[in-house]
């Protein structure tokens, strides 16, 4: 069993270390309202958000084709990282996630179906898998739903 204590939870990564101005220019995207808007709204969100949770969470209105396009950008620039969840997409600032042996590493991520708390398990690697020739893998993406420790 993996000790509980290397798990990591979706949380507000780039945010941390620098602001929303800073970090657009250090990626090469002109700041504007909407996009430090959406990477505030990112920073403070406890779990991963849709498009529509994101527009909703707005205080100044913007359209949803603005909101995904800013996702998407983002998505690009390995700001954010998209879960999908219950069959929708959910964007999460990206942690730049590593293993006990400091490796950054792709990974699993498990969500309790009791109590819908999103987990990120670093110490349980993805592996690559062979494709087949013209294939080329872009992500992974590894959900496990079930109990977490707390709801069982």
């Amino acid at each position: 069993m993996v000790n509980s204590k290397k798990y990591f939870y979706f949380c507000n990564s780039f945010a941390n270390i620098m602001d929303p101005g800073i970090l657009l220019h250090t990626i090469g995207l002109s700041k504007t309202r909407n996009r430090v808007n959406i990477l505030k709204i990112l920073e403070k969100a406890a779990r991963p958000l849709s498009g529509k949770e994101i527009c909703t969470g707005l205080y100044e209105k913007c359209d949803k084709s603005t909101v995904h396009r800013t996702l998407n950008s983002l998505f690009q620039k390995k700001v954010v990282q998209r879960v999908i969840i219950d069959h929708e997409v959910k964007y999460v600032l990206k942690r730049f996630h590593q293993n006990e042996n400091g490796d950054k590493n792709d990974h699993i991520h498990f969500k309790c179906s009791r109590c819908g708390r999103l987990v990120c398990m670093t110490e349980i690697e993805v592996k690559d898998y062979r494709l087949p020739a013209g294939f080329v893998k872009e992500e992974n993406q590894f959900l496990v739903i079930g109990k977490c420790d707390k709801c069982q």
